[in-house]
């Protein structure tokens, strides 16, 4: 199924004012990210998938010149704002509209699980990084949300939870895409919730609640309250006051532009 760029779009908008409230999972994958990054001075950097400017702003501390991207135009003026100076376009990883060999550094946290073609992606970022370039991205992979999928798999025959690539279809699409110098890390990071109508809220507060192929008005209360029964037996810790997981699958990646 093909992501609908303009429901990601206005999904993120919605959540403009609410983003930084859920987003620690966030910020602590963008901390690791940003870790990664080679300690020398990029003239121009881009914010790829910048959200409301948390990295913007940080990355202005190793580049001389940031510009946020977004696909969503409330979100790219809200990393505008808090990141000033900072410049601020709506953009699309998959049709950047930079010109050829003028970028240093790409940083981009937790925004391409939303392309069509990560192979493409990255290709478009390939072509607009100047020789020796760098690309730092972030992405999830399959796995994530499991125990939220399963909960609902019995509930009904909808998608409730999107479809990530897996950790080697995420390595072999940045060697499609001509990176022949590719380093990456995978982890796992678990959250713990009361039960799932919170870890549900989070992803609405961050505007992730987007589902290809979901069917977003067909839920009602009692389905909602079934599966967060669900969640609970199956997921529920013991040992943790009966908490529920919620796992994490993140991949980054360092490419360099050789």
């Amino acid at each position: 199924m093909v992501i609908d760029k303009q429901q990601v779009a206005r999904h993120f908008s919605k959540a403009a004012d609410t983003y930084n409230d859920y987003a620690e999972l966030q910020r602590n994958i963008g901390e690791t990210l940003i870790s990664y990054l080679p300690n020398k001075l990029y003239p121009l950097a881009i914010d790829l998938g910048c959200g409301p400017g948390y990295f913007s702003r940080s990355l202005k501390a190793h580049s001389s010149h940031v510009v946020a991207l977004d696909l969503s135009l409330a979100m790219a003026t809200k990393a505008k704002h808090y990141a000033q100076p900072c410049a601020a376009l709506v953009s699309d990883a998959e049709h950047l509209g930079l010109a050829d060999n003028s970028v240093d550094l790409v940083f981009s946290s937790l925004a391409m699980q939303w392309c069509n073609d990560l192979a493409a992606a990255l290709k478009e970022i390939r072509r607009v990084l100047k020789p020796n370039g760098v690309l730092l991205f972030s992405t999830l992979s399959q796995g994530t949300l499991f125990e939220l999928e399963q909960a609902w798999s019995s509930i009904d025959s909808h998608r409730h939870v999107n479809r990530f690539l897996t950790q080697n279809d995420i390595v072999q699409a940045a060697s499609k895409a001509g990176f022949s110098n590719a380093k990456f890390h995978h982890e796992q990071r678990t959250l713990w919730y009361e039960h799932a109508l919170l870890l549900l809220a989070d992803l609405k507060g961050i505007g992730a609640n987007y589902v290809v192929g979901g069917e977003p008005n067909s839920t009602n209360r009692g389905q909602l309250k079934a599966m967060a029964r669900n969640y609970k037996e199956m997921f529920g810790e013991a040992t943790n006051n009966m908490q529920i997981s919620a796992t994490y699958k993140v991949s980054y990646g360092v490419l360099i532009n050789d």
